[in-house]
């Protein structure tokens, strides 16, 4: 059985913001690394990223070194730094046929907490470079595909990089629950979404630290690894649907990723719930409380193109596919964070509480419908 691997990441690393790439505009501004108590840091706007302790915390796997030095957060690790940083495509290559990966598709790290920085322009600048970064090497893999980063402070911004990424190769544009502060059905992103299905490239929605008022309720990691990096996902979840965008852009490929698939049939029966109320009883009272989604949250599910992200272990999964369908869940090894199971591609296939079919579907038939992989 072919395994498609639907979110794969990349530790990013110096040469991902070098004159190759960045923008001469925003040199004197360039990413720096340091590094602190044996572990490494980007400096960006005089910054450090991550910030793994104080309001609006979080950890990251990148960078993984430092004047020469591997950080202690990067030590013990069981994959390369240069399979970690794809600065060696064969390592990375040789870490999936350890793991029975055929194929691999690669998202961000740096880019899942947010705001980087607060100059917009700067920002983008920092979305360009790492697209032309990764496109370049993967650019034509059979193997190894990625996805690209938008920056959607900026949406003029963002829609000419949509176009570029589809050039450089990328399967997909990766985004977080929210655009900052504001919610993914927001009038002014509505543009960025036409730009998508112009270039028939899929939505990666992928849990982050991407909303700074719930960010910075949390001054410890734990709690803030919990909540502010997962809850943004089924906020965007929400927001897509409810707020009416896969109805006016219905063929939209959309996938919600890395945040297990527990929590899917928890949003569907509430937000069915209160479809059903305020589309029954509040709507005589206050018209303007009428749900903007023309359907029932189901309906869409059954059009085929949304996308659930699964854990291996996930013990509720026979009910998310009774739920959702055995077409539209995919697995995401999550390669080569250090919360992740190896071999979780080998797990699933030895579970056997789902079919021989949907072990087929997950592993390779919806991630290559999603991602247009032949």
């Amino acid at each position: 059985m072919r395994v498609i691997d639907a979110d794969g990441h990349v530790e990013e690393n110096l040469e991902t913001f070098s004159d190759k790439y960045f923008d001469p505009a925003f040199r004197s501004m360039r990413p720096r690394v340091t590094g602190m108590d044996g572990l490494a840091y980007w400096v960006i706007d005089e910054q450090l990223y991550p910030r793994r302790v104080g309001p609006g915390c979080h950890n990251l796997g990148t960078p993984t070194n430092y004047d020469g030095k591997v950080a202690a957060h990067s030590a013990g690790k069981t994959d390369s730094i240069g399979s970690m940083e794809l600065t060696d495509l064969d390592a990375r290559v040789k870490a999936m046929d350890e793991e029975d990966i055929a194929v691999q598709v690669i998202y961000t790290t740096l880019f899942l907490a947010y705001p980087l920085t607060n100059n917009v322009a700067l920002g983008s600048a920092l979305c360009s470079s790492y697209n032309r970064w990764l496109g370049d090497p993967l650019s034509g893999h059979q193997r190894l595909k990625w996805s690209a980063v938008v920056n959607l402070d900026d949406i003029p911004g963002s829609i000419r990089q949509v176009h570029e990424v589809k050039k450089l190769g990328a399967v997909s544009v990766m985004v977080l629950g929210t655009a900052g502060d504001h919610m993914l059905d927001h009038p002014r992103l509505l543009p960025f979404y036409d730009a998508l299905l112009e270039e028939n490239l899929a939505l990666g929605v992928h849990v982050g630290w991407s909303c700074p008022a719930v960010s910075n309720l949390y001054s410890h990691i734990y709690p803030s690894g919990v909540i502010a990096f997962h809850i943004p996902l089924l906020m965007g979840f929400t927001a897509l649907v409810s707020g009416g965008v896969m109805d006016r852009f219905p063929d939209l490929r959309v996938v919600f990723l890395e945040a297990g698939c527990q929590w899917v049939p928890f949003i569907l029966e509430r937000m069915h719930h209160r479809y059903k109320n305020q589309g029954s009883t509040l709507r005589k009272f206050l018209p303007q409380t009428a749900p903007i989604q023309k359907l029932p949250v189901m309906e869409y599910i059954k059009r085929g193109n949304i996308y659930f992200s699964t854990e291996v272990e996930d013990e509720i999964l026979p009910h998310v596919l009774n739920l959702v369908g055995e077409t539209q869940v995919i697995f995401g090894s999550d390669m080569p964070h250090g919360d992740r199971e190896r071999c979780a591609a080998r797990m699933l296939q030895e579970r056997n509480d789902i079919s021989d079919t949907a072990k087929v579907n997950i592993l390779d038939k919806n991630p290559a419908r999603l991602y247009g992989i032949d």
